[in-house]
């Protein structure tokens, strides 16, 4: 046993209920009790994504060797027993329907490549999330929304039509209507986790998919702060003062709901930090490089290291606060 423990007990009033547990945990064989079922979770997982994965690559690889109807009848043989498996068997059934997803987006990409539909890319990840959101709805799985909350991310950006720098910063610039849809679809996806977890039929198993909001949060800040800074840096209109002036709104009110909310959590708040950075900088360099000077450069640089600073210190402060709160909820509990 390590020789703190005996110090915190002898500096311990008699009789202290604390240190019951210290010494149960002091004690213990120090393996959690659960690390079977995690690791065997876990395998069943790499299985379900090897399985998916070489499917879509043997039938990519195997393209003019096999028939059409050969070929689409292995896709959708394996979706259905993926869906069936995850029936029959419920310890087989998160590895099962993380298979079903996959596969089902491997059709789609299949019957859109073979049949020439026409559909835009953004349409296939459209129709992607809507076919798996019935699973992924009554599975009750974190990771089955995280993968859902990518699928409609990459939705959402492939409708935009920017997919490098270049459509970014030189392209026809969008309307107001579309930017305002932009930061709308963004918003709707950020907060599709909260609603999961107001709804108790649809609720993820332990409370709150941390994960699944923490990619919906930080895809969402992510395009905040793009279509901002884009903005930003183009001329000076009343649509970029609106976008920039809602961009902002939208990253303040993540950070404050990532603090104090009962959907606090640090990572969040991390992210809301980041995207509050960027907009503060950009609004900076804006005014900074107006100057054309050398000292613009070495001045914007020194803001950025303060910028860090106050960033770092404010993170470590609220990483203490959320953690008192923490303290706090589970000695009421």
């Amino acid at each position: 046993m390590d020789s703190t423990l005996y110090q915190v007990n002898a500096q311990s009033a008699p009789g202290d209920p604390r240190m019951a547990p210290l010494y149960a945990l002091a004690v213990s064989a120090g393996a959690p009790a659960d690390l079977a079922r995690k690791i065997r979770a876990g395998l069943l997982l790499v299985a379900a994504l090897l399985v998916a994965s070489g499917l879509i690559f043997w039938v990519a690889a195997n393209w003019q060797a096999q028939s059409h109807w050969f070929k689409l009848g292995l896709i959708e043989g394996t979706l259905a027993l993926s869906v069936l498996a995850a029936c029959l068997w419920p310890r087989l059934r998160l590895a099962a329907l993380f298979c079903a997803t996959l596969v089902l987006g491997g059709l789609l990409a299949y019957v859109g490549q073979t049949y020439q539909t026409g559909a835009d890319a953004w349409q296939l990840f459209a129709a992607w999330a809507a076919l798996a959101l019935v699973w992924v709805a009554l599975a009750g799985s974190d990771l089955l929304w995280s993968v859902w909350v990518l699928i409609v991310a990459a939705a959402i950006v492939f409708w935009t039509g920017k997919l490098d720098l270049w459509q970014v910063l030189v392209a026809d610039r969008d309307s107001f209507a579309q930017l305002m849809l932009r930061l709308v679809l963004w918003l709707a996806l950020a907060l599709v986790p909260l609603l999961v977890y107001c709804v108790p039929a649809l609720r993820v198993r332990g409370g709150m998919g941390w994960w699944s909001q923490r990619l919906a949060l930080g895809g969402a800040l992510a395009a905040w702060s793009a279509i901002a800074t884009v903005q930003l840096f183009d001329e000076a209109t009343r649509q970029t003062v609106a976008a920039f002036a809602l961009s902002g709104t939208l990253v303040a009110a993540s950070l404050l709901l990532s603090l104090f909310s009962r959907f606090r959590d640090f990572i969040c708040t991390c992210l809301a930090t980041v995207a509050a950075n960027v907009l503060v900088l950009s609004l900076i360099g804006r005014w900074i490089f107006e100057w054309h000077e050398t000292e613009a450069l070495l001045a914007f640089a020194v803001i950025v290291m303060v910028c860090l600073g106050i960033s770092v210190k404010a993170l470590i402060t609220a990483q203490h606060y959320l953690h008192a709160q923490q303290h706090d909820h589970q000695e009421v509990l």
